[in-house]
Parts: C-alpha cells; sequence; structure tokens
C-alpha cells in the first residue's frame, strides 16, 4: 500500500448482507480500498458511495 493510505481491519455489510473486510481508506484519492470474503483481489469505492452501501458490523 502506498504512503497516503491507512491501514484498517474492519468488517462491513453491505445492502444484501455480504460482508466485506475493510483494509485500507486512501486520504488523497478518499477513497475506501477492502476485499469480499473469498475473493483474491481489492475492491475500490469513493468514500460517499461506501457510506451509502455499507454499515460497519462488530467482529
Amino acid at each position: 500500500m502506498q504512503k497516503n493510505i491507512q491501514t484498517l481491519d474492519r468488517l462491513y455489510e453491505d445492502q444484501r448482507g455480504i460482508i466485506v473486510n475493510v483494509i485500507g481508506y486512501d486520504h488523497d484519492g478518499q477513497r475506501v480500498i477492502y476485499r469480499r470474503r473469498g475473493c483474491d483481489w481489492e475492491c475500490v469505492a469513493p468514500l460517499i458511495v461506501f457510506r451509502a452501501r455499507f454499515r460497519r458490523i462488530d467482529k
């Protein structure tokens, strides 16, 4: 990950109940970096979109 990306380890749930693991936040680009369970690649969403589609859950 780049220098301007904060490393995170938080669980969120989307509108369909699918759990994702947020692994980072890009401060400069205001993007959330997350990984879906069972996927090997990272997904990225703008912060405003992520907030509208996901809610944080406890581990």
